[in-house]
Order: C-alpha cells, then structure tokens, then sequence
C-alpha cells in the first residue's frame, strides 16, 4: 500500500508558499505568475487542491510530469512529485534580445568603429549587408532587420536635410614662399561658402534596415574662374601665423540633400 502523508496546515502552505516562491521568481525569459493562495483553517483537502498546485507548476514548467494517484488520500508520492517539481525550477524560459544598436562590435571593424558606426554606415550605403554581419555578427545583424521593422520601436533616427550655397565660393590657399603650402603632397587650402539656406524636409525614426540614406549633391548654374581675388592680394593669419592667398573659383549654385542617422538606442 502506498505510504500516506500526514498533512498539516501548516505543511500544506509550506508547499504552496515554495511554489509561489518559484512563480513570482522567473528567470529572465519568462513572465512571473500569479500565486496561489493559502488555505485558512478550517479546510477539507480534495484532489481540487492537488490539481490546482499540478497546474501552477505545470504553468511554471510544462515539461513536469505528475504520475501519483489523486484519489482523495494524500499519498507521499504526491508531495514529493510536488517538490521535485518545484526543485526542478522554470523551464523554457529564452532571454528576449532588447532591440537596440551593441555598443560595441564583435570582430574585427576599422580603428575607432563601433556599433553605432557600423549600422549607420550600412545605412549610408558605405559598406554592404555581407560587412556589416561580419562586424557585428549575423545573428545581431538579422534581430536589428526585426527591431526596425514597422511598429516595433525608435531605434535610429533619421533627418534629410536641403542644402542650398548660392553666391561666389571662394579657396583660401595657405602659400609659403609664393608657392601653394602642401601637407603629405596635398595643397592646403579652406573652403568659403557664403548664403547657405538649409530646409529640413523629412524626420523620423528609420522603418527598415536597408542602405537608403545616401547623401546627393547636384550642381546649377556656375561659372568657374580660379584667380586671385582682385585686388585680394596676400593675407596673413595672425594666429596661424602664415600667409594665405584668397582665390575666387567661381559662381556656384549647389544644392545638397544630405541625411543624418543617430542611434537613438544603444544597448546598455
């Protein structure tokens, strides 16, 4: 015959107060449920107790499997596939990936990239979908394809701006003695735009992880000069401490779309 169990009170909300213990406690992956409530005195048991407590750990963890009798009699085989259970814990219980840009790569990326980096560069068009998940891995890069999607949340951020230069464009030529200064081979020089109008035309969160953001720039009606400025002469930069010849290179009407990407969402 089997062994029966002496139940108390007392022993049978230790045994529920174990299985509330695991069902508020989940680990990550898993949602916490709701507790059973303690019995109060006075209180006939019944097999509804039995199954109630055999559905809470099966809600807990659907692998657990209860095989002793539930004929009114509370049998020790019942506690103890009650606690086994219990000891068994959650199961099927998987991490949910935050949707977020890593803050760091995982293989080898140029000198000073990281996560953030690689997506937008992908984004601008810089370097293909092959690059990007050998950067930050294959499996990164398909859950931030997920976290883009339409309706799933602010992840990176995009605004498109209008850039319109009218008006002379001048260079600034640093010289040293009478001849174009150069650094590594180069002629050292700066840009002068003058009447810049900037119009922002669209803004929002990016809704797909494809390369669509590439900057454009169309050039209007100019003329293209290269000579000194008249009477522009020398210049000399006090804080540069350096000559500089101030060259008119032409009339130029420029207009620029260009797009910005910030990640608005950086893991922790």
């Amino acid at each position: 015959m089997a062994a029966t169990y002496v139940l108390t009170l007392d022993g049978w909300n230790g045994v529920l107060e174990r299985i509330n213990a695991l069902a508020t406690n989940p680990p990550e992956g898993c949602d916490a449920v709701d507790e059973l409530p303690l019995v109060e005195s006075p209180h006939r048991w019944s097999e509804t107790d039995i199954a109630v407590a055999r559905e809470k750990l099966n809600e807990i963890c659907s692998n657990n499997v209860f095989d002793a009798p539930s004929t009114g009699k509370w049998l020790q085989a019942i506690i103890d596939e009650l606690d086994a259970a219990v000891d068994n814990g959650w199961c099927n219980c998987e991490p949910t990936i935050p949707c977020c840009v890593p803050a760091h790569t995982l293989h080898g990326v140029p000198a000073g990239w990281s996560g953030s980096t690689v997506v937008t560069q992908y984004l601008y068009g810089n370097i293909n979908y092959s690059q990007a998940a050998e950067y930050l891995g294959e499996d990164v890069m398909a859950h931030l394809v997920e976290c883009v999607a339409p309706g799933t949340g602010e992840i990176i951020h995009y605004t498109l701006r209008h850039i319109h230069w009218i008006d002379c464009i001048y260079q600034d030529r640093w010289v040293d003695n009478n001849a174009i200064r150069q650094v590594g081979g180069l002629d050292e020089y700066w840009y002068t735009c003058s009447n810049s109008d900037v119009t922002i035309l669209d803004s929002g969160w990016v809704p797909s992880l494809t390369p669509s953001y590439q900057s454009s720039t169309s050039v209007g009606s100019h003329n293209y000069y290269d000579e000194p400025m008249p009477g522009g002469g020398y210049h000399y930069d006090y804080q540069a401490e350096r000559w500089y010849l101030t060259n008119w290179i032409g009339y130029f009407e420029v207009d620029s779309y260009v797009y910005d990407l910030y990640v608005g969402y950086v893991c922790p």
